[in-house]
């Protein structure tokens, strides 16, 4: 019995640092790493934009950051809205560790069991999320438990396509992605979800940062060849 307790606290042990390690790793990545850096900013700066497309800014007072990680993009969203309350969940304690902004809030949980009330948020977003979830649908009835009326939920996922070549070129070593989602196929599980979908479309035309991107992006979608783009954008809004 003894030998079985100690074999079971050297695994944890070794599971701990190995969290720990791969925590580390991911927060510096997106601190310093090229591809990292700039998709973290690229989506960042899509969410500030989406938010002040759909709603007037100055009445959000809360915003909820689902896979928060490490909160450089919470923290990054909380200075372009230092009224609004920021608040995230994550699971792995080990990345909410790195958070060093005292403005913002980070707390560990699932994201098939929000720890909120009902009818908290105006804002959830969840980057690069769904594409980990066994059970996406349950991630997404409970944003919409935890939302306002007329809140919105905004989602980003990578296209298929691109994703796939990513894993065949061995950018995400070995993958945790469950499954992919293209745009009709985010639309339909929004919609069954009861969100009405504001906008579905794709962004971000590389995975580095090179001049004047942005408005190359733009007559690309412009010539309607947005199948080029890297990443998807979903917004959808609860009604009732």
């Amino acid at each position: 019995m003894t030998k079985r307790r100690n074999i079971k606290l050297m695994t944890n042990i070794k599971n701990s640092a190995t969290n720990k390690h791969s925590a580390r790793k991911y927060h510096e990545d997106r601190i310093n790493q090229t591809i990292a850096k700039h998709q973290l900013e690229r989506r960042t700066q899509t969410i500030i934009q989406t938010i002040k497309k759909y709603s007037n800014p100055r009445m959000i007072n809360s915003i909820l950051d689902i896979g928060a990680a490490d909160g450089l993009m919470l923290s990054s969203i909380k200075r372009e809205f230092p009224w609004t309350s920021c608040i995230g969940i994550e699971r792995s304690k080990e990345l909410i560790e790195y958070c060093k902004d005292p403005k913002i809030k980070i707390i560990q949980g699932n994201t098939y069991l929000l720890p909120f009330k009902d009818r908290l948020f105006d804002v959830a977003i969840a980057t690069a999320i769904i594409e980990h979830l066994e059970e996406p649908t349950k991630m997404l009835n409970e944003s919409r438990r935890v939302l306002k009326k007329g809140g919105l939920l905004i989602l980003t996922t990578p296209d298929p396509f691109f994703n796939k070549i990513a894993e065949i070129i061995g950018y995400f070593g070995k993958s945790s992605h469950e499954r992919t989602y293209n745009l009709k196929e985010l639309e339909k599980i929004l919609t069954e979800s009861n969100f009405l979908v504001l906008e579905a479309k794709k962004f971000m035309l590389s995975p580095c940062e090179f001049p004047f991107e942005l408005k190359i992006e733009k007559i690309v979608k412009f010539l309607k060849i947005n199948c080029i783009l890297l990443n998807q954008l979903i917004i959808g809004k609860k009604c009732e």
